[in-house]
């Protein structure tokens, strides 16, 4: 009969953060798949007006004001459920490694709630229910920019996670603003798209950003 050392313990943590951070870098398809999906457009694209969500359009035809037709919509749909899974698959994994901080009380609960709005708009592509769409949309706009932040305040008391504490605030910050810009219809020279943008992809660098760190650590306790 074999007893669980400290160290074996320690290395079943390392592994398993290690693994959380590799699951987060996955975060990245999020932005290749806005590519692929908005190479197969059939008119042109703007940044500008057009909103992420258009690339999920499941029909062809005006919407929001302009024409929208997205042939790859299965993809960029599959796209927003993937990056669900993804967030909640690495933020279980990662939550060993932050046991008994505010990750657990507050920002793993924040991170699900963001994963399953994330995949609720894939599965309510906005041209089928707009209002789930929306409701999906909204949420994790709001609850992903305060779990970065949460998580920023956490960290900066452990010296060596400063910078990536700093960044981490800097970023929920700066999604929260632009989120609410978004929602008054203020593009400040990005477009109502290009503000959507700012207040969505603060999330996926941010869950790069953090895999990064954590496979760099070898899944060290922060």
């Amino acid at each position: 009969m074999t007893t669980s050392t400290p160290e074996r313990t320690q290395c079943g943590a390392n592994r398993t953060t290690t693994a959380a951070g590799v699951v987060w870098i996955c975060a990245a398809q999020f932005f290749v798949a806005q590519a692929v999906a908005q190479s197969r457009w059939t008119t042109p694209f703007s940044l500008a007006t057009n909103f992420i969500s258009d690339l999920g359009n499941t029909t062809c035809g005006p919407y929001g004001g302009s024409y929208v037709c997205s042939p790859w919509h299965l993809l960029m749909n599959a796209s927003f459920v993937l990056q669900g899974v993804i967030i909640i698959i690495g933020a279980v994994l990662a939550r060993q490694s932050f046991a008994g901080r505010l990750w657990g009380a507050v920002v793993l609960p924040l991170l699900i709630v963001t994963a399953l709005g994330i995949a609720g708009v894939g599965l309510f592509p906005e041209d089928v229910n707009n209002p789930a769409h929306v409701v999906c949309a909204g949420t994790q706009f709001i609850t992903g920019n305060v779990a970065m932040i949460v998580c920023g305040v956490a960290a900066r008391r452990e010296k060596r996670w400063r910078t990536f504490a700093a960044v981490s605030a800097a970023l929920g910050v700066a999604g929260l603003l632009a989120t609410g810009l978004f929602v008054e219809g203020y593009g400040l020279g990005l477009g109502v798209g290009g503000m959507e943008r700012v207040a969505a992809y603060t999330l996926p660098v941010w869950l790069v950003m953090s895999g990064v760190l954590m496979v760099r650590e070898g899944g060290r306790r922060v």
